[in-house]
């Protein structure tokens, strides 16, 4: 079996969006005679943990290292370290998220570039070549955000002389995930960027959108044979024990992630509150869950304005599993994109909702998501600024469910989006390059 190392910051038991996608390329490898070894960062402060997820990798090979971003000092020397699981909600828990984004976005996003974690790059450098020589490892491959670990890669690949395959969920310089508070900022990161696309020896992107975006930045000089698409999605094993499971027999609309200005529910919002105001009777006959994280209390700060805080509870955050089984129990299921730049945001949650085949209530501009959706007829899709569209969408619905003529698509019948087929699209790329 061929050997492969996966350099990554964010990994279970952290409990993102970003973290699946290699914990599910890491389960599924080994089918396709590739056997992963992870090297992560030591246990940190984060706004969730989630070691469900760990269940499913209980027999790889994960080394964690030490590091001194500011998540890892925080989990070193804070009374309220990740490992006391303070409840997400609690006033220390909003106390903790408050000082995290403080020193890991604002303080880090100026001092440290091209992010706070290549504080953690000497230990995983080290590391990492230690495990590479004594596993006989093959291929490395990192993956970003953090864009730091590519940095980590680059080196390791100079100093190992192994191939190096450089992963893109999020755009690096010029888009939502990695705003630059100045033109030097800037500079240097589109700098490290061509840096790293020029020397990978393959880079995946996670949509189309993102891989043009990488190669029009660096003014198509760079070949195309090296970039390749593989997307984010499902995993079938966590649906399974869902798939037989009643809906709540109230109308019920979820929103599963965290929120943020780029998931901000204010729209949906302000349209459900106007809907109680038309016809206040519904207030008894729907509810609405927010399941995630919220790290500046944006939720509650909606509902007290919307005077909705009596009807909507504040934001849960569910271990995976749990958080599945509210999606399968849900009629509708909302998701809002706010773009400021063109990048193509397209979250792991996306993907989870279309396999549950539930219908989707998209509040977006038109981009990539909104294609899918209604490439595949899986929901609708309402401007951010049609309050009075968002309304009647809801309403739509909810007559739907009371008539008895609400349908669900399918669960698990959107093949291309299998995490299994997507490991075998990584794994033969990784066959395909030119091992010595």
């Amino acid at each position: 079996m061929k050997k492969v190392l996966f350099l990554c910051y964010y990994f279970p038991p952290m409990g993102m969006g970003g973290t699946q996608r290699s914990a599910k390329f890491v389960k599924y490898l080994p089918q396709f005679g590739w056997e992963p070894f992870v090297v992560t960062v030591k246990e940190v402060q984060y706004y969730a943990h989630d070691f469900s997820l760990l269940y499913e990798l209980k027999n790889t090979k994960i080394l964690r290292t030490e590091s001194w971003d500011p998540l890892r000092l925080l989990a070193r020397f804070s009374k309220n370290s990740s490992n006391k699981q303070t409840a997400p909600g609690t006033k220390k828990s909003q106390k903790s998220k408050g000082l995290l984004n403080l020193l890991n976005q604002v303080i880090a996003g100026w001092l440290l570039i091209p992010d706070s974690k290549i504080l953690w790059l000497p230990f995983a450098i080290y590391s990492s070549i230690k495990m590479i020589r004594r596993q006989k490892v093959e291929i490395i491959y990192t993956t970003s955000p953090p864009h730091s670990a590519h940095l980590g890669g680059f080196i390791i690949s100079k100093l190992t002389g192994i191939k190096w395959v450089a992963d893109f969920r999020d755009d690096w310089a010029g888009g939502e995930s990695q705003p630059s508070p100045t033109i030097f900022h800037t500079f240097i990161n589109r700098l490290l960027e061509k840096i790293v696309l020029k020397h990978a020896d393959r880079v995946v992107a996670m949509c189309d959108h993102l891989k043009e975006s990488l190669l029009s930045k660096n003014g198509y000089v760079l070949k195309k044979s090296k970039f390749a698409t593989i997307m984010n999605g499902y995993d079938r094993d966590d649906f399974l024990q869902f798939l037989k499971l009643s809906s709540h027999e109230k109308f019920t609309i979820t929103h599963c992630g965290s929120i943020s200005h780029v998931s901000n529910p204010k729209p949906f919002l302000k349209a459900i509150s106007k809907l109680f105001k038309d016809r206040p009777e519904l207030r008894a006959s729907m509810q609405v869950k927010f399941i995630g994280t919220d790290i500046f209390n944006t939720l509650d700060n909606l509902l007290l304005k919307f005077e909705l805080n009596q009807f909507i509870p504040s934001i849960q955050y569910l271990p995976h599993p749990e958080a599945l089984e509210e999606v399968m129990r849900s009629h509708v299921l909302l998701l809002t994109i706010f773009k400021k730049t063109d990048e193509e945001i397209i979250t792991g949650k996306v993907f989870e909702y279309l396999a549950s085949g539930k219908p989707i209530l998209l509040i977006s501009s038109n981009g990539e998501v909104a294609r899918m959706l209604q490439k595949h007829n899986r929901g609708t899709v309402v401007a951010n600024d049609d309050i009075q569209g968002i309304q009647e969408a809801i309403f739509n619905y909810f007559q739907l469910f009371k008539n008895g003529r609400f349908r669900f698509a399918q669960p698990l019948s959107l093949r291309e989006f299998d995490r299994e087929y997507l490991t075998g699209k990584l794994a033969k790329l990784f066959s395909e390059m030119d091992i010595k």
